[in-house]
């Protein structure tokens, strides 16, 4: 993804405050000062005036990202640009003008961040193309395009094809982040407000038996190791908790002893695998043959990736004495850990946007199942059986303006957490051909909080194994599926 910060390069800012006249803090981010001219501003007649729109800013250095846009629904009447509550907005048959601002800063050093938005032209109803620029005290720091889709149901689907909905519990005020399944619990991370444990007696009425709540931290991702439970944390590393009464935790320490942010976990026979991309953009690994005392073997730095570039690795898998490292721009790579004290690369995969990966065989060979998280990404089918030169052999994809957020295989089969596509899952029996056979649409217009950010609906998914397959939602909560014959 192409990140747009959210707050104004340092020379921009020193531009701006060491004006000793500063333009309004309007200025050239109103929709005045922008030159529709070249525009079809006609074409914007039939655009829908309401909605939760995907955005994809093209800035004019060639940086950019995958934004939102609300102009009505999330459950709230809120209008906000690039998750900033709007300020002002113009619709009219030939206008479209959405601007926000917030103050960055206090006292003589405060400045004030404009986004802005102008339509251009419209091909239907829920498409538009226009003109963004981001202003700092109404000077323009970062000007290009835009694209805007409204985000909908795909009009050829029904809610759900394959798969059916068994249960579903929100978690008051908490955004889930992760969930492990095991000893007929589920352990659902939830950032900011920590652990919840929930009793899967019955899992059309997930009942919550327990909450851990951390006092200055973010939990982001769960792992059941028999009866330990690692927690990745943003604060804390890896947190281990002892889970031999099933309902409740009892937190014996984390790793390392110092601040570290750990944002996804993998586990291969004794050995623990943590993806820290804060502060040091390294992979952790660990002995855990005793598994509630995890003794660091090695703290490891892929070969080549930069961290000032942004290639930090984001998520881990395992097999077979094989690390999988999603890396984000560096893309996928593979390295031999059959001596985990002493990882080497042996090869990658570029990726533009590795962000989330899952390994399996399929037949006699291991492949890895690469999803990029972006305007535009994907899933990708790679052949990994020689590391050196990693082979693409298929792909899947829905469309450009929702994201891949998390990826599970089991059997013969890749489980998606696909953003506001919902569930997709897709048989990959013949890697070159992957089918979908089976998906659920969870997102929806109005639930809470939608049109804050890109990256929002169905964000993780696990398959433990027991016949359901249980995922994450930023509104929803946890969702609890069946697949069905159909």
């Amino acid at each position: 993804m192409k990140r747009l910060l959210a707050v104004t390069s340092t020379l921009a800012l020193a531009t701006a405050c060491g004006n000793d006249n500063p333009p309004a803090p309007k200025a050239e981010c109103q929709l005045e000062a922008i030159d529709l001219s070249a525009c079809q501003l006609s074409s914007l007649a039939g655009v829908q005036p309401e909605g939760i729109w995907n955005l994809n800013i093209n800035l004019n250095d060639g940086s950019g990202a995958a934004a939102a846009m609300r102009l009505s629904g999330g459950g709230s009447n809120t209008q906000m640009l690039l998750g900033v509550p709007a300020t002002e907005r113009q619709s009219t048959p030939e206008s479209f003008f959405l601007a926000s601002e917030y103050q960055q800063g206090t006292g003589a050093s405060a400045v004030t961040i404009r986004f802005a938005a102008a339509g251009c032209s419209s091909s239907g109803p829920g498409q538009m193309s226009g003109i963004f620029r981001r202003c700092a005290n109404g000077a323009t720091d970062m000007r290009g395009t835009f694209e805007a889709v409204r985000v909908a149901r795909r009009a050829d689907e029904a809610e759900a094809s394959g798969v059916e909905l068994v249960g579903e519990v929100r978690l008051a005020d908490a955004t889930v982040t992760n969930v492990a399944v095991a000893h007929g619990h589920a352990y659902v991370t939830a950032g900011a407000k920590g652990l919840f444990i929930l009793d899967l007696s019955d899992p059309a009425q997930p009942r919550q038996v327990n909450k851990s709540e951390p006092s200055d931290d973010f939990f982001t991702d769960a792992l059941v190791n028999g009866n330990t439970l690692y927690v990745g944390s943003r604060r804390s590393g890896v947190i281990v908790f002892d889970i031999t009464n099933p309902a409740s935790p009892v937190r014996l320490r984390s790793v390392p002893e110092s601040v570290v942010e750990v944002n996804d976990l993998a586990l291969d026979g004794d050995v623990l695998y943590a993806a820290s991309p804060l502060p040091n953009s390294e992979v952790y690994i660990y002995d855990v043959a005793t598994p509630a005392e995890p003794k660091q073997l090695w703290r490891y730095f892929v070969e080549g990736a930069e961290r000032l570039a942004g290639e930090v690795p984001l998520h881990v898998a395992a097999m077979g004495g094989r690390l999988y490292v999603s890396n984000w721009s560096f893309g996928l790579t593979v390295s031999d850990v059959t001596t985990p004290s002493k990882p080497k690369l042996l090869g990658r995969f570029a990726n533009a946007s590795s962000s989330a990966t899952a390994v399996g065989m399929v037949g006699d060979r291991p492949y890895a199942f690469d999803a990029g998280e972006d305007w535009g990404a994907y899933l990708s089918v790679l052949d990994v059986s020689a590391p050196a030169t990693v082979s693409r052999t298929g792909e899947f994809r829905t469309r450009p303006e929702v994201s891949v957020r998390a990826v599970a295989f089991a059997g013969t089969k890749v489980y998606l957490a696909y953003g506001q596509d919902g569930l997709r899952i897709v048989d990959v029996s013949v890697p070159s051909a992957p089918q979908q056979v089976g998906y659920y649409n969870t997102w929806r217009e109005t639930d809470p909080g939608h049109g804050v950010a890109f990256l929002e609906g169905l964000s993780k998914v696990h398959v433990p194994g027991d016949g359901y397959v249980y995922a994450t939602d930023s509104s929803r909560g946890l969702l609890i599926f069946r697949e069905t014959a159909e």
